[in-house]
């Protein structure tokens, strides 16, 4: 019996110490830089984003981001958003984020100019508020509302991004 006791406490012994051993502290990652796409949001459709942290002080930070799309046919989606053959889409927006750890609340505004070739442009002006996610590994995860405005006509409208932090250094 005392020989099956103590296997069972080495075993128990050796459990608590590789869990303790994974309970390590949380690191942000340094990087200021975030490659990502995203769905919906203020590319409208999607949109491919480079994101770099302009300002960052404690738990506060300002983020500049600038987007790409293009959308080859005509498209209707959910009968709110309509755009015509060979549009490009480039989104700017400028966020506040606040917010410890991994998560950051972050609260933005911007616009999205769409163009169907030189003569062809419009302005569209967007807000973000939204949770954002950078993960030990790098991993970017971001969740937005983004209303827009066009024509006159505010759209309620959301987001989803994908991507990785990175550094420069």
């Amino acid at each position: 019996m005392s020989k099956y006791t103590y296997s069972i406490s080495v075993c128990l012994w050796l459990l608590l110490s590789v869990a303790h051993a994974q309970q390590d502290k949380y690191r942000e990652p340094q990087g200021t830089n975030n490659w990502f796409i995203e769905f919906g949001g203020s590319g409208l459709f999607y949109s491919l984003n480079y994101e770099k942290l302009l300002y960052k002080y404690e738990k506060y930070g300002m983020v500049g981001r600038i987007g790409a799309a293009y959308n080859p046919s005509a498209q209707i989606l959910l009968n709110k958003i309509t755009l015509g053959d060979n549009t490009f889409i480039f989104p700017f927006t400028t966020s506040f984020v606040y917010g410890g750890g991994k998560e950051r609340l972050e609260a933005g505004m911007g616009f999205s100019l769409l163009s169907q070739g030189i003569s062809q442009r419009e302005l569209i002006y967007t807000a973000v508020l939204g949770l954002r996610v950078v993960e030990t590994n790098k991993v970017y995860f971001r969740i937005s509302y983004s209303p827009f405005l066009r024509n006159g006509e505010y759209t309620h409208w959301y987001g989803v991004s994908l991507g990785r932090n990175f550094s420069t250094k």
